[in-house]
């Protein structure tokens, strides 16, 4: 027997999310005001601030399942070019949205088919870049990045039932990459460039259901069905002092996607 979710939810904060969020922006002043003081010698570091928002669709595998994770980010992000001399950061933390619908757990008092939609969350991460060679107008490096999801819990109604009967959904996720860049550096106030990396994903979704009296919970691995990405992007000056940055990215496996994001920066 099979149940999909129809009515309102509700989300609470777990004390992990809590204590994750203090830990990483403690961390961001503390990294900032290190960075700044570095930037003070012979090679100064520049520093750029602003917001991004990022939408992916990847595919997944949920135990035997094979799914298409869906994520939307809305970010503050900090870039700090040249430290000094030696390599470029991007720290990056807000708010996302995650949806894994198709979920199937059979391993709790009823079947449950997963199909409450997004759930909200908190996710952050960082990314660094470091240039090893230029070739003419051309310039090749190293890029890594890792980035990881809290999902709130949520909460919904089971329909169909003349008892109580709801569910609790629970998913985290992270990811890291790795691999080269080239961008191309010819032109007058903008730079278009390409990156491919190994990219692994992974995770648990963990879901309790409770009817009446009866209650079970389930939890099931997360991975991603494929570990290359191509990222193509292209920074754009608008002004002297604002960059505008869209990109798209597309994961390969055995399901291919795409996504894109956008970053909108201010050169301090």
């Amino acid at each position: 027997m099979l149940l999909k979710s129809r009515k309102a939810s509700k989300y609470s904060l777990p004390p992990t999310a809590i204590i994750s969020t203090l830990l990483f922006f403690l961390l961001l002043i503390y990294t900032g005001q290190a960075l700044l003081a570095e930037s003070s010698s012979e090679n100064k570091t520049s520093w750029q601030m602003g917001l991004s928002t990022d939408l992916f669709n990847r595919g997944v595998k949920l135990g035997s399942d094979k799914l298409t994770l869906k994520s939307l980010s809305f970010l503050l992000e900090a870039r700090a070019m040249n430290l000094p001399g030696l390599f470029d950061l991007d720290l990056y933390a807000g708010l996302n949205k995650s949806k894994l619908n198709g979920a199937l757990f059979d391993h709790l008092p009823i079947t449950l088919d997963y199909e409450a939609g997004y759930i909200s969350g908190l996710i952050f991460g960082g990314k660094i870049s470091k240039g090893l060679l230029k070739s003419s107008n051309f310039r090749f490096g190293l890029t890594a990045d890792f980035t990881t999801y809290i999902g709130f819990k949520k909460t919904y109604t089971l329909s169909d039932f003349v008892v109580p009967a709801n569910v609790q959904a629970e998913p985290d996720w992270a990811m890291a990459s790795g691999g080269i860049f080239v961008l191309y550096d010819g032109f007058v106030d903008n730079q278009p460039f390409l990156e491919i990396t190994f990219s692994k994903l992974w995770g648990t979704f963990k879901v309790t259901e409770t009817i009446q009296d009866l209650t079970g919970q389930q939890s099931k691995n997360l991975k991603d069905a494929g570990p290359l990405s191509l990222t193509l992007g292209w920074n754009i000056n608008l002004t002297k002092d604002i960059i505008f940055i869209p990109r798209v990215r597309i994961y390969t496996g055995s399901r291919t996607t795409i996504g894109a994001g956008l970053s909108l920066l201010y050169a301090l």
